[in-house]
């Protein structure tokens, strides 16, 4: 039996985080002995007083110690956030009395970047302001606690909040190449899907015409991923169409989503969004597209600049210099990208996708093998591990 490992997050609903520990989990099958904890929720109450809440974060970190017996490495995902701000405190007093646990605390998201409600939550953790508390839980030091980001552009930015840079090592999201690169799916098949979407879009009044090249956005409806853009993007290239696999999910998100809608079905552009919600298999959609389309201005990995490439799509839109950096470090070629929406933008998109380039998209799905496929995953955790 390998390393005993425990992977803590809230919860494993679906979303970004889930996938990536469903990913890992396949990723290291077989090396590591793997105990998912995830029943935690969240909990942003605000405690009556430091002395409440510390009891609180006292008391997970008891069950937290009790739960991880024989357990030799704890990985926590996202836990800084501002979802539960005891968990976080929990884990840090963990760390502090049991120096046997060696901790990886992976860093998805900040809550400092454009998430008000997640940073409330933690500066009003013990019933008032209090900066200095909320950053010691979030961000520190400890002889048997490393961090890790998902790109080299967020480990400066944990560096600049107090952490260590040499206790700062990024590791990248697993992509599942196992599932993206299963041979295209049967003309039965795909058929099917065009039926499906057909049959959605009617019954939401969208428009879809299965004659017509498709784009797939693989996300969900979310401000920051910019999903009107995409939609102004088909508007003026005018030959294609767009498929957004999910809907909005946060009350914010909904709004921006229902005014998107709006616009889509007064104006009779061809958009479809949610189809994702019904299908079992993702697969078809991204077999069916003639390019993956991300236009996202704030990602912590940006999965939509990877995944496609291994299904032999292009994948095109809007550079985020912040994240592709690190791709075009690994090797992948991304000048087709563009920095801003704009006529020069639209003309570009539409030449690169007039003769889409083979050996590009050969060289760039080789690229996301070598380095970020499930195997690539396994090796630079080993290497993470090394650095305890």
């Amino acid at each position: 039996m390998g390393v005993r490992l425990a992977i803590l997050h809230y919860h494993l609903r679906p979303g970004g985080v889930t996938t990536v520990i469903r990913n890992a989990q396949r990723a290291l099958a077989g090396k590591f002995d793997i105990t998912v904890l995830a029943d935690f929720g969240y909990d942003e109450r605000p405690a009556r007083s430091q002395a409440e809440f510390l009891a609180g974060a006292a008391l997970l970190a008891g069950q937290l110690h009790d739960r991880l017996r024989g357990v030799e490495v704890l990985h926590t995902h996202n836990i800084g956030l501002g979802k539960h701000p005891r968990l976080t405190s929990a884990v840090k007093l963990l760390a502090e009395r049991t120096a046997t646990i060696k901790v990886i605390n992976q860093v998805h998201d900040f809550p400092e970047d454009d998430r008000p409600a997640q940073l409330n939550a933690l500066r009003d953790c013990t019933g008032k302001a209090n900066d200095a508390f909320w950053r010691g839980m979030c961000y520190y030091d400890l002889p048997n606690v490393i961090w890790a980001t998902l790109t080299t552009h967020d480990a400066a930015k944990l560096a600049a909040r107090g952490v260590p840079s040499e206790k700062i090592h990024v590791l990248p999201n697993p992509v599942d190449d196992e599932f993206f690169t299963q041979p295209p799916t049967s003309r039965a098949e795909l058929q099917e899907a065009k039926n499906k979407l057909a049959a959605f879009a009617g019954r939401h009044h969208f428009s879809f015409d299965p004659r017509k090249k498709m784009f797939l956005s693989p996300m969900k409806v979310m401000v920051r991923k910019n999903n009107e853009e995409a939609v102004e993007l088909v508007r003026r290239l005018q030959k294609y169409q767009l498929v957004v696999s999910l809907d909005a999910s946060s009350a914010t998100d909904r709004a921006y989503s229902e005014q998107l809608k709006k616009q889509i079905r007064r104006e009779r552009l061809p958009v479809v969004i949610g189809i994702g919600a019904e299908l079992d298999n993702p697969l078809p959609l991204f077999h069916l597209a003639h390019a993956v389309l991300t236009t996202s201005k704030m990602e912590g990995f940006g999965y939509t600049f990877v995944e496609g490439w291994l299904c032999g799509k292009a994948v095109i839109g809007r550079d985020i210099p912040e994240v592709t950096q690190d791709f075009v470090r690994a090797g992948m070629k991304m000048d087709h990208f563009y920095r801003e929406f704009d006529d020069e933008a639209v003309r570009g998109v539409g030449a690169f996708l007039a003769r889409l380039p083979r050996k590009l998209i050969q060289h760039n799905r080789q690229v996301v093998l070598e380095k970020y496929s499930l195997r690539a995953y396994a090796r630079r955790y080993g290497k993470l591990l090394a650095a305890f």
